[in-house]
């Protein structure tokens, strides 16, 4: 299995609710994309950003508040 196909999965805690969680991101995936925690629901903004080393996934509260 390629190192790549490693990295989809990501430890990440919730901005809202401090719950923490996994989020899966493809391996093509870059930039930002809206996902809903589940389990307050409310929207995350969850930035890709893609290094020689890998990838670095990260969330934040996407209501405006940020």
């Amino acid at each position: 299995m390629a190192d790549e196909e490693l990295e989809t999965t990501f430890a990440v805690t919730c901005p809202y609710c401090g719950e923490p969680g996994e989020i899966y991101v493809e391996p093509d995936v870059l930039g930002t994309l809206v996902q809903d925690c589940e389990v307050c629901c409310n929207p995350w903004l969850v930035r890709v950003r893609r290094t020689a080393d890998g990838a670095d996934v990260s969330v934040g509260r996407a209501d405006g508040s940020e």
